[in-house]
């Protein structure tokens, strides 16, 4: 069995409700969409960057 795999950027951290809600709806919608293309998320990266504030990335996969 061969994978294949893609990291792509989730986004940074906020302190703003509204804008953490709209960042985790439209997170939802970018791995829905990745998953009707046959991608499996297996992994989150959080890499701090500047105090406590910190980006993250998502790990996917898919078989060949």
């Amino acid at each position: 069995m061969t994978w294949e795999y893609k990291i792509i950027y989730i986004g940074l951290e906020t302190e703003d409700e509204d804008e953490y809600e709209t960042r985790l709806h439209n997170g939802v919608h970018v791995l829905n969409e990745l998953g009707s293309e046959g991608w499996e998320l297996i992994g989150y990266l959080p890499h701090l960057i500047t105090g406590k504030r910190a980006k993250y990335h998502a790990v996917l996969k898919r078989q060949c």
